[in-house]
């Protein structure tokens, strides 16, 4: 799990294919029947894809404490360098931070085109109920995201428009996606529900290390929260609280737990958006291992710096480290040991059906608050907001376009635009 979190770009589905490689056919730990099962469960539950993975092979094959370790080291490589970088950002002094910011708003465009991939993906596999995702994700985008919406169109027409709707936050968003999708989940059944796979009714080990498991991971988050409220107290016991709720309410991977981050530590203020847009969620994606873990121990490493300097951003980012990874584990292998009964269950069909459109209308939110983050650099360094938010979103057609006409790789894509901001921001500032 370190060599998959090591060489592992990519995060959430991509790492797939790497670790079916390593645990199935390269190890032999299991079979592919149990590989497909322990990834349908890890698709179909909240947080970092890759580190539930981990969690279930490692407890499958050998025991629950090796599923906790297999988890941590899964994630121990890219989250390391994230804060190492972050922490970095600090000492660079102005200059310093000017460079990586402008490097971030050709990133910046780059990860728009990822989520544009993922809503696209999503709305496609609506199938028949297309409609109803494509309303859905409306909704959620409007309700979260109008303010926001407005202002960029502003701004690409250089006026500034200012709208005083009343946004409902993540939080508020998810939960009440919940409750609908629960409500629904009552009514009498017209069709029946999905049929699971045979293949993947594979026979399960014994529900005991399952239980020490969960309970395992679940007091990782115990721990992490008490040293949290130690380190600051109510405050931090609060930031603990927030990455495990984002947690477990970030469905569809490392993508959609940028969106979802936005509307916990960003809206809220206890990120700000240019540090957040500008050095983490940039770092996080340029480096191994699953963007969630990573992006939630940046924040910590923020968090903490900014309340008492370093070592306190340390220990925050430890925090957080172990919190996410400890919240997703808990669910998930929760979830896999009940799987013979809630699989079939209306509630968790619907969820499948349902929570990912909604996810998609936070990603729009995300992307709008992207753009208007790389506005807030080019103003910052002393270039007009305007033309870089008309350059940002080209370049972002502009990738699309590439990666489709010639099949470029990501990283490329990645360095390309990095680099391209850069050199012209640079020129354009002096």
């Amino acid at each position: 799990m370190l060599k998959v979190g090591t060489i592992g770009f990519g995060g959430g589905s991509a790492l797939i294919p790497v670790m079916e490689k390593e645990l199935v056919h390269h190890r032999g730990f299991f079979g592919e029947p149990v590989f497909t099962l322990h990834t349908v469960v890890a698709n179909i539950t909240p947080g970092a894809l890759p580190v539930k993975l981990a969690a279930f092979a490692g407890g499958r094959s050998r025991s629950a404490w090796a599923g906790l370790l297999a988890a941590i080291a899964v994630a121990l490589p890219g989250s390391v360098a994230t804060v190492a970088l972050v922490a970095a950002f600090n000492l660079l002094g102005p200059a310093g931070i000017r460079v990586v910011e402008f490097t971030a708003v050709g990133i910046t465009a780059f990860i728009i085109v990822l989520l544009a991939h993922y809503i696209t993906k999503v709305m496609r596999g609506g199938g028949p109920r297309t409609g109803v995702y494509v309303g859905i994700m409306l909704v959620a985008w409007l309700a979260t995201g109008t303010n926001g919406l407005v202002a960029l169109v502003g701004l690409l027409f250089g006026q500034a428009w200012v709208v005083e709707v009343p946004p409902l936050s993540a939080v508020g968003l998810i939960v009440a996606a919940l409750v609908v999708i629960g409500l629904y989940s009552l009514l009498p059944r017209r069709t029946a529900l999905v049929e699971v796979d045979p293949s993947i009714a594979v026979p399960l080990p014994t529900v005991g290390p399952k239980i020490l498991a969960v309970v395992l991971h679940l007091a990782m988050c115990s721990a992490a929260l008490v040293l949290a409220l130690v380190l600051a107290g109510p405050v931090g016991g609060e930031l603990m609280g927030l990455v495990a709720f984002s947690t477990v309410t970030s469905f569809g991977g490392g993508e959609a737990y940028v969106g979802v981050a936005d509307g916990f530590f960003v809206a809220s203020g206890l990120v700000p958006s240019g540090l957040f847009y500008g050095q983490i969620v940039p770092v996080a994606n340029a480096l191994p291992g699953p963007i969630l873990v990573k992006v939630a121990s940046g924040i910590g490493y923020a968090f903490g710096f900014e309340l008492g300097g370093p070592l306190l951003g340390l220990g925050f980012a430890v925090c957080a480290f172990a919190m996410a990874i400890g919240a997703c584990c808990a669910v998930a292998i929760a979830v896999i040991t009940a799987w013979g009964k809630v699989a079939r269950s209306a509630f968790m069909v619907n969820l499948g059906r349902f929570i990912l459109p909604v996810i998609c209308g936070l990603l729009l939110t995300t992307s709008v608050s992207m753009l208007l983050a790389n506005a807030e650099i080019a103003e910052r360094g002393g270039v007009a907001p305007s033309p870089v938010a008309w350059a940002s979103l080209i370049g972002v057609g502009v990738m699309w376009w590439a990666q489709h006409r010639f099949r470029l790789h990501d990283l490329a894509l990645l360095a390309g635009a990095g680099l391209t901001s850069l050199v012209v921001l640079l020129a354009v500032a002096g």
